[in-house]
């Protein structure tokens, strides 16, 4: 047996010989032992010009983008071939952003919302030809449509010059 386990026999158990299992010399077993340096996490720097933002707030983010109802209506429902219609966009539980209208025609239009609403005006073509027509709306992943009939024009007046 060592002069230092030998030591450590003879000493009465306390709570301070189990708190540290490192052996210790025999001089300095029971005396007050220097506490134990902790050193702080250093803060990381990051530039203030682009913030931070966690996967978790990016997914929140995406999630409430997602979260409206889009709703498309066209008045009147039923438009004369030369005539104007209205779409009229509700983006419920969304305040701004962007739709793009696409008419029947495929032409397309962007749309700014005001508090989730917009109304763009458009025109059916002279030459289109009567029957069923749709508008479609598309906001982020959203997508809705609004039909409306197109009718056939309004027959035209021949005027003559001569006065009669």
């Amino acid at each position: 047996m060592t002069l230092a386990s030998a030591a450590l026999l003879t000493l009465p158990l306390s709570g301070a010989a189990f708190a540290d299992a490192r052996p210790q010399p025999a001089a300095t077993v029971g005396a007050p032992q220097p506490a134990a340096t902790v050193k702080a996490p250093q803060p990381t720097h990051s530039n203030p010009a682009t913030p931070t933002v966690s996967q978790d707030q990016l997914a929140k983010a995406r999630d409430e983008a997602g979260r409206f109802a889009l709703k498309v209506s066209v008045d009147p429902e039923r438009v004369r071939a030369g005539d104007s219609y209205d779409v009229t966009i509700a983006a419920k539980g969304l305040r701004s952003g962007t739709a793009v209208v696409t008419s029947p025609e495929g032409k397309t239009y962007r749309v700014a919302l005001s508090d989730g609403k917009a109304t763009k005006t458009l025109t059916v073509p002279s030459k289109t030809k009567p029957g069923s027509q749709t508008v479609t709306v598309k906001i982020g992943n959203k997508t809705a449509t609004a039909s409306f009939d197109v009718v056939t024009p309004r027959p035209q007046r021949h005027h003559d010059h001569d006065g009669k």
